[in-house]
């Protein structure tokens, strides 16, 4: 199975964003491979504990971000953070309601692999040149 690749079209060339973005990368691949090679569930817990922290740690950083230079896209942009924070604790309560389970591990790896390129894409790489005008 190959994995979920890595290209420069996910670089936003903000350093600290570009390392948050790509460990969240690393561990939705590491969830799908987990899930080929049937280890799905203990990964998913995995995942869903990391989640929580990127949640509180990437989002709090891209906002103050976005909030401190001025970003005209500012009140779309926290939508999409917490409709995604809507979605992780939906996941949050079903796993801890129902215990892990292989399709509750595909449902998530394909889930947070869709958000997060269309976010990365479309949502992050609209804010970059606001940020980097400043460096």
């Amino acid at each position: 199975m190959d994995g979920f690749q890595w290209d420069d079209r996910f670089e936003t060339g903000i350093e600290i964003i570009d390392k948050q973005h790509r460990e969240l990368f690393k561990r939705i691949d590491n969830l799908a491979l987990a899930v080929y090679e049937g280890k799905g569930k203990s990964e998913l817990k995995k995942i869903v504990d990391y989640l929580e922290t990127y949640i509180n740690d990437h989002f709090a950083l891209e906002e103050r971000l976005m909030y401190i230079n001025d970003f005209p896209q500012y009140v779309e942009h926290l939508k999409k953070h917490q409709e995604f924070t809507i979605f992780f604790e939906r996941i949050a309560d079903e796993m801890e309601a129902k215990g892990t389970d292989t399709y509750l591990a595909i449902r998530v790896e394909k889930e947070v692999r869709d958000w997060w390129q269309t976010h990365v894409l479309k949502a992050d790489m609209q804010y970059v040149p606001f940020i980097k005008k400043l460096k």
